[in-house]
Formats: C-alpha cells, sequence, structure tokens
C-alpha cells in the first residue's frame, strides 16, 4: 500500500492566506519526504470558524481509502510530519488529547458513517463528534497541537485564539496583543520564508 503522507488542511480561503503559506512552508521544511498537501476551502460557517466542519469531509475527499492528516489553517508545523502519520491506527480516528483539530484517519473506517460533503453543512459539530465518538482515541501526545506558545518540545504551534491570531485575518476586527512574542516572530519568520 502507498504511504505518501497526505494531508488536508481546513480553511476559509482568502482571509487566511498567510496562515496557509505558514503552514505549507512548515511542512515542507521540517518534514524530510514529500508529503501531498491539500486545501478544504471555503468554509462552512458552522462553527466558531468557518472550516469547523471540514475535517469531516476527509473520508469522502479521499475515497474511503488509506490514511490522511488533518490539520486546521491556524498551525505551524515544527516536527516531521513523518512521526506524526505513525500514529495511525485502522478503523480509528486519532487525536490529541480533548482537541481534534490535529489528527489521523482511516479514511475507510468512515464509510456509511459521517454525511456526505452535500449534508455535512447542515449539521453541527457537536451532532457529527456523537457519530464518530466510538471510533476516536486521543493517541497524539499534546506536543502536536501547542496551543499558542513554543514549549521546549513542541512539534506543532496551534495560533487557537481567534483574538490574537497574528495575521489578523478579519479585516476590521480589533485583535489583541498575542501571549506569546516568540509564537508571533515565528509565525513572521516562517511567513517572509514562504514569500521569497
Amino acid at each position: 500500500m502507498n504511504d505518501k503522507i497526505r494531508v488536508f488542511i481546513a480553511t476559509d480561503g482568502d482571509i487566511h492566506s498567510d496562515a496557509e503559506k505558514v503552514i505549507e512552508h512548515s511542512i515542507k521544511k521540517n518534514t524530510n519526504e514529500e508529503v501531498e498537501i491539500n486545501f478544504i476551502r471555503p468554509g462552512y460557517k458552522n462553527g466558531c470558524t468557518g472550516f469547523t466542519n471540514h475535517r469531516y469531509l476527509i473520508p469522502e475527499l479521499c475515497n474511503y481509502e488509506g490514511y490522511a492528516i488533518y490539520f486546521d489553517v491556524d498551525m505551524l508545523v515544527l516536527g516531521d510530519l513523518r512521526e506524526l502519520w505513525e500514529y495511525k491506527e485502522e478503523g480509528k480516528w486519532v487525536t490529541t488529547p480533548h482537541r481534534d483539530d490535529v489528527s489521523v484517519i482511516d479514511c475507510a473506517a468512515f464509510k456509511g458513517i459521517i454525511p456526505t460533503k452535500n449534508t455535512l453543512m447542515n449539521i453541527r459539530k457537536p451532532a457529527l463528534m456523537r457519530t464518530i465518538q466510538s471510533k476516536m482515541v486521543e493517541n497524539i501526545p499534546i506536543e502536536w497541537n501547542t496551543c499558542d506558545e513554543i514549549t521546549s518540545d513542541a512539534k506543532l504551534i496551534h495560533y487557537t485564539d481567534l483574538s490574537t491570531q497574528p495575521w489578523h485575518p478579519i479585516p476590521g476586527k480589533k485583535y489583541k496583543e498575542h501571549k506569546n512574542q516568540d509564537a508571533v516572530n515565528l509565525f513572521f519568520e516562517y511567513l517572509n520564508e514562504a514569500n521569497v
């Protein structure tokens, strides 16, 4: 079976163009092999972000075959995705503790369980999570979903606080200062590299 690392990143599109550049560049910079990167856009406005339900499209987008990694767009990857890929598990949707915004998914396991794209936009996330809860396991270490800060063992920084995201995605919104200037600086370092 092809073991190529396949990644799906959920995004709202234009308002996250800088974030899209950063996550794509950070994956390519820190992974020692070719990665297939797919952006899922535009958003379904069914949660706190326009891409809340996008993760549930992945099994269908993969024709219910193989495995895939899922990320929110507001992330910067510091680890090699080959390590994350090794957390894949037959029949499971594998996540970090208490969060499913970093996941490794066995796409075949969710055929007939998750609604198709045509109906997904009309269903709220809690209902979707209940349909797959028995197949979810929290086996990915939290280092793969470090929220808004850089720790010594961080493999991924998640800029999860919508009020402090460094790229200020929503025009006219008043943003607060991010609590960790090092995380902000790292975001713009990667963005500058991506723009070269």
